[in-house]
């Protein structure tokens, strides 16, 4: 088979679309026959030495969707068989099989996108548990959401909205401004012409809101304090622009705010319901109150655009890779 591969880090030239074994399940996964892998910042972090995973050579992914071909001896509890479609979170995705832990396997149903669903795991994952897992967040809050046209802020955005908050979404143009508000944002602010800490502000008449979500780090992170209520929460997801951030005490402790971090591939297993939020999403994605954006889909070959097109911050949505 072809995966998609990295033999040292460094720049989008060491990625290379070429032969490697097709895995054998372990007793506890399966082997699935990939249709689709989303890609995610943590793949660019990834190539270039800044994100853990198997040591090299290794293939790049931590999403895929496809067909199951094969259940490991373990795999007995009847919920996965072989033949069926499924969507999965674990690494080495972007390959043509992948062979997954059978605890982040989720079957879906027809009316869902083969190719879309290869894009569905991490982010609404990640969207579900940033909002009620770990943000807490109640009917009637106030939601700052930092990068809202990214992958996870298109679906942050949507599940605030269907679970009862105003939602506030930031982003660096009108047509990412535009796409927040058609998938229900309140209120959106252009970080590039105003400061979002002020607009926040003025919104809020001095308040803050009630739960931030922020993946950006650097100014942005201690800034994003600061947009939070008093005995509100800001949930840090990432630190896509790198820069380390100098958060003051009095900043957190003179307004009881909480600063809460999440990572779902650093929380230790059995520690996230995957299985029970997966069970909430699909309804909500098939009867059309939840949907992910797609900005393109790309050949595994062509992966190297892929990664610069994330890195520029051009996308709308999610960006997604073919065998």
């Amino acid at each position: 088979m072809k995966a998609l591969r990295i033999e040292e880090y460094g720049s989008v030239e060491v990625l290379e679309w070429k032969d490697t074994p097709e895995p054998t399940p372990s007793p506890h996964q399966v082997l699935i026959k990939v249709d689709a892998a989303g890609v995610n910042y943590a793949d660019i972090m990834r190539r270039q030495g800044n994100y853990p995973g198997p040591d090299l050579p290794a293939t790049l992914g931590l999403e895929a969707a496809g067909t199951i071909t094969a259940l490991g001896s373990d795999v007995t509890d009847g919920r996965l068989e072989v033949g069926q479609r499924v969507m999965a979170m674990g690494p080495q995705g972007q390959a043509e099989y992948v062979a997954v832990n059978h605890n982040f396997v989720f079957p879906y149903p027809d009316g869902i996108d083969p190719i879309h669903a290869g894009g569905m795991p991490i982010t609404f994952l990640t969207s579900y548990h940033l909002l009620k897992t770990r943000g807490q967040m109640h009917p009637g809050d106030t939601v700052l959401i930092q990068a809202g046209a990214s992958g996870v802020g298109t679906v942050a955005i949507q599940l605030a909205k269907e679970w009862g908050a105003r939602v506030v979404a930031t982003a660096s143009t009108q047509d990412k401004l535009d796409l927040c508000r058609s998938l229900g944002a309140d209120v959106t602010i252009n970080y590039t012409e105003a400061d979002f800490e002020d607009e926040v502000r003025d919104l809020t008449d001095g308040r803050g809101v009630a739960l931030v979500l922020e993946c950006v780090g650097g100014p942005v992170l201690e800034k994003s304090v600061r947009c939070v209520a008093s005995y509100g929460r800001l949930v840090s997801y990432g630190n896509a622009s790198g820069q380390p951030a100098n958060l003051s005490a009095a900043d957190i402790t003179t307004l009881n705010r909480t600063v809460i971090g999440f990572s779902m591939g650093r929380s230790p297993i059995g520690s996230l319901d995957h299985q029970g939020a997966m069970n909430d999403l699909v309804p909500m994605i098939m009867d059309g109150r939840l949907k992910l954006v797609v900005d393109r889909v790309i050949p595994m070959s062509e992966a190297g655009g892929a990664h610069l097109h994330l890195a520029s911050r051009g996308t709308r949505g999610k960006v997604i890779l073919t065998p």
